[in-house]
C-alpha cells in the first residue's frame, strides 16, 4: 500500500513540475509581449527554477533562454545570480545570451552586478555595450559611475547614445 501511495505522489508531483514547465514556456516563446514581474510571480518560486532550466538548456530555442535569462531577475538566488554572472563573462557565450542576461543580472544582483556588467561595457560587441549601458542605468551609484568611465572613451555613437539615456541625459 505504501509503494502505492508513493507512486501516486510521485506522478502528481511530476505532473505538477510539468504543468509549471509549460506555463513557464508559454511565457517565454511570446514574441510580442514582455511578460511582467506579476505574471512571473503568479508562478511562485518553483519558476526559478524552471527557467534556470531552461536557460542552460541548449535544446531550447535562443528566444526562450534568453528570455529565461530576463526573467531570472525576477527570482533572485545565489545559483540565479551566479549563472547570470558566467553568461555576462562568458566571451564565447552566444551574443544573444550574453546582452539578455546582462539585463537579468541587474534585476537580481543590484550593485553587485556592477563589476560583471562592466566587464560587458568593455566588450568589443557593440550591442553587448548597448545592453551592459541599459542595465547599468538601473542601478545608480556605482553603475552610473562605471558609465561615465566608459562614456569618456566610447568610441561608437550608438552606445554614446545608450550610456547617456542610462544617465538620464
Amino acid at each position: 500500500m505504501s509503494l502505492t501511495l508513493f507512486l501516486a505522489a510521485t506522478l502528481s508531483v511530476a505532473h505538477a513540475d510539468d504543468a509549471l514547465r509549460g506555463r513557464v514556456v508559454d511565457l517565454l516563446s511570446g514574441v510580442e509581449y514582455a511578460p511582467t514581474a506579476a505574471d512571473w510571480a503568479a508562478l511562485g518560486n518553483g519558476a526559478g527554477a524552471e527557467l534556470l532550466a531552461i536557460a542552460r538548456d541548449s535544446a531550447a530555442t535562443p528566444t526562450q533562454r534568453g528570455n529565461a535569462l530576463v526573467a531570472l531577475g525576477y527570482f533572485p538566488a545565489p545559483d540565479h545570480e551566479s549563472h547570470l554572472s558566467s553568461v555576462v563573462r562568458d566571451g564565447g557565450a552566444d551574443s544573444l545570451l550574453r546582452r539578455k542576461a546582462c539585463l537579468g543580472l541587474a534585476r537580481a544582483a543590484g550593485g553587485r552586478a556592477v563589476s560583471d556588467l562592466s566587464v560587458a561595457l568593455d566588450s568589443d560587441d557593440v550591442q553587448l555595450r548597448t545592453y551592459a549601458a541599459k542595465a547599468l542605468g538601473t542601478l545608480g551609484g556605482d553603475g552610473r559611475a562605471a558609465l561615465e568611465a566608459r562614456l569618456a572613451r566610447e568610441t561608437n555613437a550608438s552606445v554614446s547614445d545608450a550610456i547617456n539615456h542610462a544617465l538620464g541625459k
